[in-house]
């Protein structure tokens, strides 16, 4: 059902920001956008549109089109949808069968955020009898899907594929015989797969990394069996890893590079256990190393946030600090309401936070500290991040997803 909040004579011009993938481009949570209210109430958005089912994906953009998932609580059926980016018409829907299954309280079973290029989407969810990567195209139409086996584990899925160039990665990482694995993206076919431990499964989305001084590609990821590591992107070899016991315990937010440092975190029952600061080896065949680690108020869902030459993290708990990145220095701690698993991002210069609960909050934030600037509420449980174009910021929600335009 699509809710018009405002005239739809103007339709949003997107240019050509594209929030293809979860925290958008590079996976870095930020990118040029125009100018926000601090806050706002639903009768500022653009559009609003109920979901046929629920999830806590988020949206991805490419161009004038959104791209979002959800499921049904109690057939498991899973939808992909294609609306206007600008009116929140819906261009297409595609509805899959599948089953429900046990899983965390706080999971769903339209978890995984898609990725999208000029061509194809490409979305991931699981069951516990198979781990289901479908390519579909901008029309709508089904190009490929591909089933790599059981995914065993308690809490559900939560990891999300990444495009890059020709080629689409995703993890299969759970209790048993895990990997991850590379395909050709129009074909679908297995160029590589690395074998992976199996353990407390991850749900952490890989990173594309342009190794400096010409050593490539590598696709960057964490687990609890192997703390941090990189694959060459064209070969599928094990560059590097720093090797179990650098994370304790389940990995759910995603690595991030920034100062030449990524950044990984673990955790358990809503509380995050350790940051690590991985330093990439410096050469072909060289090491990683762990620079430094943090242990107190760090992350376990929500993803680091890089803001130039510092780190802002967010707990699960609403605990706010800022570091500095190169030395992990802790500049200052803040308490803030609510509990979080969306990842903050950067919104027109402000730090965006949204919390479990639904509440949107803009913060001014630098090395001595952070300012509320604006608090706005989406009225629904959110654990989803936004997808922001230059003209617009997309929130979705449990069931629901709105347009907020730029002033």
């Amino acid at each position: 059902m699509l809710v018009l909040i405002q005239s739809l004579a103007f339709p949003l011009l997107l240019h050509s920001e594209n929030w293809n993938r979860f925290r958008g481009p590079d996976g870095a949570g930020s990118a040029s956008s125009g100018s926000f209210p601090d806050a706002w109430t639903a009768k500022d958005f653009k559009w609003s549109v109920k979901l046929p089912g629920v999830g806590h994906s988020s949206p991805v953009l490419w161009e004038e089109k959104i791209f979002t998932t959800c499921a049904s609580e109690s057939t498991g059926e899973q939808f992909v949808l294609c609306l206007e980016a600008g009116t929140g018409k819906e261009l297409w829907r595609k509805s899959f069968p599948s089953k429900v299954y046990p899983h965390h309280k706080f999971n769903s079973f339209a978890s995984s955020t898609p990725t999208v290029d000029g061509e194809f989407l490409f979305v991931s969810w699981t069951t516990k009898e198979s781990n289901d990567l479908l390519c579909i195209d901008h029309r709508g139409e089904l190009v490929w899907r591909k089933n790599f086996g059981k995914f065993q584990t308690e809490h559900g899925n939560g990891f999300s594929p990444v495009i890059e160039g020709d080629r689409v990665v995703v993890t299969h990482d759970h209790e048993i015989e895990s990997s991850i694995l590379c395909l050709d993206r129009r074909t679908g076919r297995t160029l590589w797969k690395v074998p992976r431990t199996g353990s407390k499964p991850s749900a952490s989305t890989p990173l594309a990394y342009h190794a400096p001084n010409g050593r490539g590609l590598q696709f960057v990821s964490n687990s609890k069996s192997h703390g941090c590591y990189g694959v060459d992107a064209l070969s599928g070899k094990l560059l590097w890893e720093t090797g179990p016991g650098t994370l304790d315990l389940r990995s759910v937010s995603s690595p991030v590079l920034s100062e030449g440092l990524f950044f990984a975190s673990c955790g358990a029952g809503s509380r995050g256990s350790r940051l690590v600061a991985i330093r990439p080896p410096a050469k072909k065949g060289g090491k990683a190393e762990v620079a430094y680690v943090l242990e107190k108020n760090v992350p376990y869902v929500p993803t680091p946030l890089p803001i130039g030459k510092t780190m802002f993290l967010l707990s699960d708990g609403g605990i706010a600090s800022c570091i500095e990145t190169s030395s992990g220095k802790v500049l200052w701690r803040e308490r803030m309401e609510g509990n979080y698993f969306a990842s903050p991002i950067l919104l027109d210069g402000k730090v965006c936070a949204i919390s479990r609960e639904g509440e949107v909050r803009l913060l001014s934030v630098d090395p001595n500290g952070m300012k509320t600037l604006g608090t706005s509420k989406l009225g629904e449980l959110t654990y989803n991040t936004p997808a922001v174009s230059r003209d617009a910021v997309f929130f979705r929600t449990y069931s629901s997803l709105h347009c907020l335009s730029a002033r």
